[in-house]
């Protein structure tokens, strides 16, 4: 259960709330496909000076992925996430090979499955 609510997409715009932004994620943990998606939108909203914390969400994001894929692998698809889950992780996986989290070419098999 959450410890707290924060509207990171408001926060990402104060650079010295950076930290708490990677600990609401980390408290969060793990992640569902629709944190998994905030997680990738505020990314894009993240200023890269700030590398430190940047970079922690971008981890975050890959661990995060990565549990998915593991489970995938188990199960033999992804029919354990419904169709707007398949959408949203669809949408996160482009969205980080867009922005250079993610090697695109790496994740794309997995995305035309999704479809």
């Amino acid at each position: 259960m959450e410890r707290y609510f924060m509207d990171v997409r408001e926060a990402v715009k104060d650079k010295t709330k950076y930290q708490e932004i990677v600990a609401y994620f980390q408290e969060s943990a793990p992640l569902s496909v629709d944190r998994l998606v905030l997680l990738i939108d505020t990314i894009e909203l993240m200023s890269e000076e700030i590398f430190e914390h940047y970079k922690a969400l971008q981890v975050l994001f890959k661990e995060a992925v990565s549990e998915i894929l593991k489970r995938r692998e188990r199960e033999g698809g992804f029919d354990f996430l419904t169709d707007s889950q398949k959408s949203q992780l669809s949408y996160a996986l482009r969205k980080a090979g867009n922005l250079k989290v993610l090697l695109w070419e790496k994740y794309e098999e997995y995305d035309m499955e999704l479809k």
